[in-house]
This record gives C-alpha cells, sequence and structure tokens, in this order.
C-alpha cells in the first residue's frame, strides 16, 4: 500500500510539471510579447500532507465548514503539497475492501496559520466553495496552485505579504466569484493578472502599495460589480479605464495620490447602467476634476479641488472639505443631495434649476453672500446656509421652498427677519438661528409669533456669563433702537467730504471720529438705561399678569358658586 501511495505522489508531480511546461508553451504564443511567463520554480522543496488532522487542530464550526488552526509551513524553500488519503475499508475476512470518499467540505478557514507559499494540489483532494487564507503571512501565488480549482466561488487572501500577482495567476479558478487580497505588498499587477475570471463580482485590492493600473488590466472581468481601490498609491486614472465592466456598480479610489483623472476614465459603452457610487475622497493632490459620469452618487471630500465641472447625470454629490470656487453641472435638474460644506464658495449661480433637490448643505462657505434671486427649488426640505456671511434672510428666495422642513441659518450677522414672511412655510419643524447678532424686540417676535406656536424646534445659544445682551428663550440678541450705520454709508460720507480739500477732509475726519466715540458712549449708556427699563416693565407687567390670573380663577369659583346654588334653587311665584 505504502508503493502504492508513492507512486501516486510521483505521477502527480510528473502530472504538474507537464502542465507547467504546456502552460510555458502557450504563454510564448500570447499577444502580450512584452511579458515571459515565469518557469515553475523547481527549487522549492515539497513536502506532501496526507492528512490535515497531523498539522493543525480542525474544528467543525458548522455542517461542511471546519477551522484549521496552527498549519505552519514557512520555511521559504518549502512548498506544501496536498494529496490527502482516500479512506479504504476492508472486510473482517480480508478479502474484500471498500473504496469510500473524502469528507465533504465546502468552507476551509486557516487560523493562526503560516504559508510562505501558496500550498499545491489543495483542489484536487478538496472541492471548496470558499477558501479563507486571511492573514497567513503568504508571499507567493502561482497559478499552478489553482489546478482544479474549479469549483471555488470565495477566494480571501487578505493581509498576507503578497507583492505580485504573475499573469493567469488565477486562470484555472474560473468559477471565482469574490476574491479579495487587501492589505498586501502589492506595488504593481499584469495587465493579465485576472485573466479568465469572466464570472469575478467582486475585487478589492485595498490597502495595498499600486502605484499605476496597466491598461485593459479589468478587461476580462465581464461580470465586475464592486472593486476596492481605496488606500493605494494611484496617481493617474486613464480613460476608459472600465470600459468592458458593462456591470459595474461600485468604485472605491478613496485615500489615493491622485494628481489628474482624465475626462473619461469612468465611460463605458451606451448599454451600461449608470454607476451606483464613485468614492474619490481624501485624494489631497486633486485640484480639478473634470468628468463624464453618470452615477447615483460621487463622493470627492477633503481633496483639494478647487474647480469641479461634471458633465453627465448625478444624483447625490458630496463635495464637502474643498476649496471649491467654481462649480459646474450640465445636468443639474437631476440633483437631489448636494453638500457643498466648507470650501470657498462666491455664488450658486449654476443651481438656479434644480426642481428635484431635496438636500442642500452649503454651510461653512464664509463669502457666499447673498441667495440665487427667484429660486426655484420645489422639492428642497433641508438647507444649510450657516457660517455664510449673511447680513439679512432673502425671503424671496425661501418663498420658492414649499417643502422646507429643516432651515440652518446659525454663525451668520443676521438682526432680524420678519416672522409673518415664514407663514409660507407650513412644513417647517426645525430652525437653526443661534450664533447670530439679533435684534432682542425682532427676537421676541419671532419666538411668540413663528418658533413656539407652532412647536418648531431649535438650538439655544451656548450662555455666556459676559455676554451684555439677553437671552431671549436662550437665543442671545442685543435691544437696538436703531440698526448701525452700514460700511457703504461711511464710505459715501468720507468720499463726499474729500472734495473739498485735503486738510479739511483730515481735520473733519478726526473731528467725526472722536464725536463717534463719544456718541457711541452715549449710545451704550442709553442701551444700558433702556435694558434696565425694559426688564423693570417686564417684572411689572409680569406681576400684573400673575394678579391677574389670581382675579380669574377667583371669578371661576364664585361662577362655580354661583351654578351650584342656581342648579338647586327653585323659584315660585304666587298670586
Amino acid at each position: 500500500m505504502l508503493i502504492k501511495q508513492k507512486k501516486h505522489f510521483v505521477y502527480t508531480v510528473a502530472i504538474i510539471l507537464l502542465l507547467a511546461l504546456v502552460q510555458a508553451e502557450d504563454q510564448q504564443q500570447d499577444d502580450d510579447e512584452d511579458y515571459v511567463q515565469q518557469d515553475v520554480d523547481l527549487t522549492k522543496r515539497l513536502i506532501k500532507v496526507d492528512t490535515m488532522a497531523d498539522k493543525c487542530i480542525l474544528v467543525e464550526t458548522e455542517q461542511n465548514v471546519k477551522r484549521c488552526r496552527g498549519f505552519t509551513f514557512d520555511k521559504e524553500n518549502e512548498v506544501a503539497f496536498f494529496d490527502l488519503q482516500t479512506p479504504v475499508r476492508i472486510s473482517p475476512d480480508r478479502d474484500t475492501y471498500e473504496v469510500g470518499n473524502q469528507p465533504r467540505l465546502d468552507v476551509l478557514i486557516f487560523q493562526n496559520s503560516t504559508f510562505n507559499t501558496f500550498p499545491l494540489h489543495l483542489f484536487y483532494s478538496l472541492e471548496l466553495s470558499e477558501l479563507d487564507m486571511r492573514n497567513c503571512q503568504m508571499k507567493h501565488v502561482t497559478w499552478e496552485s489553482f489546478l482544479m480549482a474549479n469549483n471555488l466561488r470565495i477566494l480571501l487572501l487578505s493581509e498576507n505579504n503578497i507583492e505580485e500577482i504573475d499573469e493567469s495567476t488565477f486562470n484555472y479558478a474560473s468559477e471565482l466569484q469574490f476574491l479579495f487580497l487587501r492589505g498586501n505588498r502589492l506595488s504593481r499587477l499584469n495587465r493579465k493578472s485576472f485573466k479568465g475570471l469572466r464570472k469575478l463580482q467582486h475585487l478589492d485590492l485595498s490597502g495595498n502599495r499600486l502605484t499605476e493600473l496597466a491598461v485593459g488590466i479589468f478587461d476580462d472581468l465581464e461580470r465586475l460589480q464592486q472593486i476596492d481601490l481605496s488606500d493605494n498609491q494611484l496617481s493617474f486614472l486613464g480613460n476608459e479605464l472600465f470600459g468592458q465592466n458593462s456591470h459595474l456598480l461600485t468604485v472605491n479610489l478613496n485615500t489615493n495620490h491622485l494628481r489628474a483623472i482624465e475626462e473619461n476614465a469612468f465611460r463605458r459603452s451606451t448599454n451600461s447602467p449608470p454607476l451606483l457610487a464613485v468614492d474619490l475622497s481624501h485624494n489631497n493632490q486633486l485640484n480639478v476634476l473634470l468628468l463624464n459620469l453618470n452615477a447615483g452618487d460621487l463622493r470627492a471630500r477633503n481633496c483639494s479641488l478647487d474647480r469641479v465641472n461634471l458633465y453627465g447625470s448625478v444624483t447625490n454629490v458630496d463635495l464637502s472639505d474643498n476649496r471649491l470656487r467654481e462649480l459646474y453641472f450640465t445636468q443639474p435638474e437631476i440633483l437631489e443631495r448636494l453638500i457643498l460644506r466648507n470650501n470657498s464658495l462666491g455664488q450658486l449661480s449654476s443651481l438656479t434649476r434644480v426642481p428635484r433637490l431635496r438636500y442642500l448643505d452649503v454651510g461653512d462657505n464664509p463669502g457666499l453672500g447673498d441667495l440665487p434671486e427667484n429660486w426655484q427649488t420645489p422639492a428642497l426640505q433641508y438647507l444649510d446656509i450657516s457660517n455664510t456671511g449673511q447680513q439679512q434672510l432673502d425671503i424671496d428666495a425661501l418663498k420658492g421652498m414649499p417643502q422646507l422642513r429643516k432651515l440652518n441659518i446659525s454663525s451668520n450677522n443676521i438682526s432680524q427677519i420678519d416672522p409673518p414672511s415664514f407663514m409660507e412655510l407650513s412644513h417647517l419643524t426645525h430652525f437653526y438661528l443661534h450664533a447670530n447678532n439679533w435684534n432682542c424686540y425682532n427676537l421676541n417676535n419671532l419666538m411668540n409669533i413663528l418658533i413656539r406656536p407652532f412647536g418648531i424646534t431649535y438650538t439655544p445659544d451656548r450662555y455666556d456669563t459676559d455676554y451684555p445682551g439677553e437671552y431671549v428663550f436662550g437665543i442671545a440678541c442685543m435691544y437696538r433702537l436703531t440698526e448701525p450705520e452700514t460700511e457703504s454709508e461711511s464710505s459715501s460720507a468720507s468720499a463726499s467730504a474729500s472734495s473739498s480739500s485735503v486738510e479739511y477732509v483730515s481735520l473733519e475726519s478726526q473731528s467725526q471720529n472722536l464725536q463717534h466715540e463719544r456718541d457711541q458712549m452715549e449710545i451704550d449708556k442709553l442701551r444700558q438705561e433702556l435694558k434696565s427699563v425694559v426688564q423693570h416693565f417686564d417684572a411689572k407687567f409680569d406681576n400684573v399678569f400673575q394678579q391677574l390670573l389670581q382675579l380669574n380663577l377667583k371669578m371661576k369659583s364664585i361662577e362655580n358658586i354661583n351654578n351650584t346654588l342656581w342648579k338647586d334653587m327653585t323659584v315660585s311665584i304666587s298670586n
């Protein structure tokens, strides 16, 4: 029996060598003349593994799922060669025997194991549909390892030390659908590294060291749906990189070194459905983005974008935390959600036609200024214009937002608005108005006419004991009789005075400054006095109001007594 096993081992090795020669001959005839197929490494010593129980602790966690713990094959010059023995049952009379089958095993998971090189002959012995070899310190993967891997659907090789994937490495794993190579040391890929994987749906190459992608590298992946290239060192994306991936849905290029993306990098055939999501965030060397893109979601957060031009149809866009000054959409009417927070925008003229827009965040654009005139956003439900340099709120712009539910105008310089004008916003439920320059008179009206009667949610200011003004229902404000002189009025007065003579202007200016300081002191004094008077009258009114409430209660009690008396009283009239 031992002699037969040795013969079987020798025959198997001979078959592998023969296949290697055939493979090498085929590759010489390949179109790619620049690539030379690596010869089979015959310097490595094959170590036969005829039973897994001797090499690791086998635990069956679920039906047809086993975990192999502590399998160690870490020598550089050794490769594990799996030749699991077929069980043979001999009859008691020793005249007959029965050849059994290997126990069915669909999923094999190696834990706390070490493989310098991917083992050979594994799929001859086991018809696996899923193989998990994550974190096994693996360095080398060769095409011979996947002979007879035609049942393999899921392969996990993440968190290893793999540095390259040679041409046609996975060619014999033609049924593979999910391939995970995250967290390896891949710096380059051959143009045909993924040749033969026509059924692959998910490819994870994140967390590697890739600096470039060869033209046509993904052309064989006809059914690819998700690809993750995040956390690499890619600096450039050429046109039609995914041109043959007609089923592609999501592309993740987050956290790379992208400097340039060609306009048609994501263009595919006209019959291809739109991409669901493209993520270009955290590419801090990317300054300009001009894309022909049809997608549901586009994220390009925390780059260095100064200009963005999007040609095509995009539904949801997040360009927050950039340096945007120029923004253009060829089809703004498709937009439904747009986040432009923390940029350098000066206007929103490209967003005058956004009939489907439901969510708009342009907060933290200090130079934005006024909103577009006659802004028609009939579907808008959320608007954030906090910290955008607003001096006043354009009611005409808000009239085009009948569905508005949440409005954030905090951290601006708004002092007053007209509460009745907000009655058209009948769906408003949240109104964030803190951190402004409110006039207490107007703020009181706003609270009593709009905010409190309709139960609208708001956020109070942080209380500051040194604040010189008041807090009306938690919102900071100042009592003002008149609005301070604007800068334009001051400059106009100075220009008019300068027409006489330079000396006169200088003296007059000094005099005006002194007078202004005196006036300002008087105004501050009057404000404090007025504040005291108002507080005094507020206290008086509160006292009167309490007395009226008590009187009302007494009247109600008297009325109840009268009702009781008249109810029990009988009146008789005699002649």
